[in-house]
């Protein structure tokens, strides 16, 4: 008969200790009770190997050996091992004749007899010992045996580590998975398939160390994926920085701050939001060139804002790097002609792109693949040196946001308009100032690097940009009412003209009342209007001004258009940033640049059609009509309020007399 412990039972079982111990308790194993080794004057159970299941029986013999009739209590020691229970068999020996020459030699005190001995054999002896550790090696032999003194823990199942290459192959299917599965889940899955056939497996311990000498690029594509892979084993192109020059390349991203904002809600209070910010950045200075912050996601409309503010006061960049998102694939900006192109119907649908107007490079970078927009690298160095300033600063996840955020008072939070300044002030005035490590910087700041590298600026006339940075929603046909966009009427009395005929509609982000019509070889029209909805009650006045549009638009009178690229800047700041914008270095001098003028005939054409002070006059009458009707609007409704209620009134006043 072999007795096993409860935990080599329940290693073959593939149980726990107790479900071992209930199951014997409970008749379905033969047991008994046995003196307990610890020396605490306790039993514990051992359970019969034949009154297992003959699975459990058949992985025993197959760990012992079929002929093997007893436990094996042989154990073998390693060589190291070995050599540390004669280093320990050694220092017991020599204590004890230390002891004898130390008594003889008049000290009487045991422990300092040892202490002395201890710091004596650690200073001679590479293998250190302590005074516990003494004493232990004393218990288990006072004269130093060296078999006594093997430490052979483990010794039972050593040899037998190494995993079946079924079970191996059955444990990678279940462990290299992208959901992580833990090391001890497929353990026990394993096991369980191990037992029900009868197979011997050795311990978890033999699966942690295969997991541990696993290939690190293998087990990372295997459990994180084919980004993480990229990102972490597979080689990357290194760029020489020294090789491109200022606004050779503008690189943008969108980035959505980690910080908390107070705007007002519609219920005359406030509510929290996270800041979109929208960044243009120069690849070669590292020169942060415009931003657009703002708490709605960001769009296409505020990519081109945000590329005009740079434009207008850097010049235009010989190409641009962008993110895959579709804000920057919109196909009437970033759009390079004869690029991505899959149909003519296709090619009908656009009007000439802002980079073909520009002559723009395009060039988006691999999805996820952040080495190839550098500029989300500094959006790191921003939430470290500004968004972490702030005490509604929320973390870039849940799991790192502060506990006493939830604490903070919604006053206490900043505006919007007050991190628009602040942050401001930092981008252009601190970060654009500040030394920086960059490949090819040599510690200089981007401000420093842009004016010191020789570059040529390509810069193009007022007109030519106002036309390129406009919105293009591809063709519309014109109506008896006009051109109907976003669900809104535009009208022009020239509309008549082209009652039935495809059109181009173009618009400033900045000034969505009216349009600017093309026809679709790209030339220009005339300017509509937003048509301003009426009330049910309407005057003589309102009769009158539709009559005049009707016989407007009879003449086919042409009216001018406007616009204008209004640019809104920010000058205060709060202390802390001010005080760390007047410690910087001013603003580097720059040496003299030289100016190319980038040209467009089918622009200028336009252009030459209608001047630009009447664009602005007719921009200015459509903002004060739109504006005199709705207070005209405003005063009807008041009059006829007050008809009203003088009116119920005085049924009142008749009813009580």
């Amino acid at each position: 008969m072999i007795w096993l412990s409860t935990k080599e039972a329940a290693d073959l079982l593939s149980y726990s200790d107790r479900a071992v111990r209930n199951k014997a308790k409970n008749g379905e194993y033969t047991h008994r009770y046995i003196p307990s080794a610890t020396g605490q004057g306790g039993k514990k159970i051992e359970i019969l190997l034949e009154s297992l299941p003959e699975q459990a029986q058949k992985a025993y013999l197959n760990k012992h050996g079929e002929c093997q009739t007893v436990f094996n209590t042989d154990y073998t020691s390693t060589k190291e091992q070995r050599k540390k229970g004669e280093w320990r068999a050694l220092a017991v020996s020599e204590y004890r004749k230390f002891l004898k020459q130390s008594i003889k030699g008049g000290m009487t005190k045991k422990t300092e007899i040892m202490d002395l001995f201890v710091q004596q054999w650690n200073s001679e002896q590479d293998f250190q010992i302590s005074k516990k550790s003494l004493y232990e090696w004393m218990k288990k032999s006072k004269s130093g045996q060296v078999e006594k003194l093997i430490d052979k823990r483990g010794g039972y199942n050593r040899g037998q580590s190494s995993i079946p290459e079924y079970y191996r192959k059955k444990f990678d299917s279940l462990y290299l998975q992208q959901t992580k599965p833990s090391i001890e889940s497929c353990f026990k899955e394993v096991r369980l398939e191990a037992s029900l056939k009868g197979d011997y497996l050795p311990g978890i311990k033999a699966f942690r160390n295969y997991v541990k000498n696993m290939e690190q690029a293998m087990l990372i594509r295997a459990r994180e994926g084919q980004k993480a892979f990229d990102d972490k084993c597979m080689p990357y192109i290194e760029r020489d920085y020294k090789l491109l020059h200022p606004n050779q390349f503008w690189v943008s991203d969108h980035h959505l701050w980690d910080i908390f904002v107070r705007v007002p809600d519609n219920k005359g209070g406030w509510k929290l939001e996270r800041p979109w910010g929208s960044y243009w950045m120069d690849m070669r200075t590292r020169k942060m060139m415009s931003s657009i912050i703002r708490t709605e996601s960001p769009n296409s409309d505020v990519v081109l804002c945000s590329f005009g503010l740079g434009v207008e006061q850097f010049g235009i960049p010989n190409g641009v790097r962008l993110d895959n998102g579709k804000d920057y694939k919109a196909r009437d900006m970033f759009y390079p002609e004869g690029h991505y192109i899959v149909s003519e119907e296709d090619e009908k649908k656009i009007f000439s792109s802002l980079a073909s107007n520009l002559q723009i490079e395009v060039t988006y970078a691999i999805p996820y693949n952040a080495k190839a927009k550098p500029i989300e690298r500094v959006f790191n160095t921003f939430e470290e040196q500004l968004g972490k300033k702030y005490p509604s600063y929320a973390g870039s996840n849940a799991k790192k946001r502060p506990e006493d955020l939830k604490e903070l008072n919604i006053m206490d939070v900043i505006t919007l308009e007050e991190f628009i300044e602040q942050h401001n002030q930092y981008v252009y005035e601190i970060y654009n100032k500040s030394g920086h490590s960059g490949d090819a910087m040599y510690g200089r700041s981007p401000n420093q690097v842009y004016a010191d590298e020789p570059f040529t600026i390509r810069r193009a006339s007022k007109e030519v940009l106002f036309f390129s940075l406009m919105r293009v929603k591809g063709q519309r046909t014109v109506q008896r009412n006009g051109i109907t966009f976003k669900g809104i009427h535009f009208y022009n009395d020239n509309c008549i003209n082209y009652i039935g005929q495809k059109v181009t509609a173009r618009y400033d982000p900045t000034k969505p009342e009216i349009l600017y019509i093309f026809d679709t070889n790209e030339n220009f029209l005339f300017v509509a209007e937003e048509i301003q909805k009426q009330g049910w009650n309407l005057t003589d006045e309102d009769y009158q001004r539709e009559n005049q549009r009707k016989k407007l638009a009879r003449q086919k009178a042409l009216n001018s258009y406007t616009a204008d690229n209004v640019i809104r800047s920010t000058e205060a700041i709060g202390e802390r940033i001010q005080r760390l914008a007047e410690s910087m270095e001013q603003t580097a001098v720059a040496n003299p640049k030289t100016v190319e003028i980038v040209r467009n005939t089918k622009i200028e054409e336009n252009i030459r059609r209608i001047s630009m002070s009447d664009m602005e006059r007719n921009y200015e009458d459509v903002l004060n009509r739109n504006k005199a009707r709705k207070k005209a609007v405003s005063d009807r409704q008041k009059e006829f309020a007050d008809k009203f209620k003088k009116k119920m009134l005085d049924r009142a006043y008749e009813k009580q007399a």
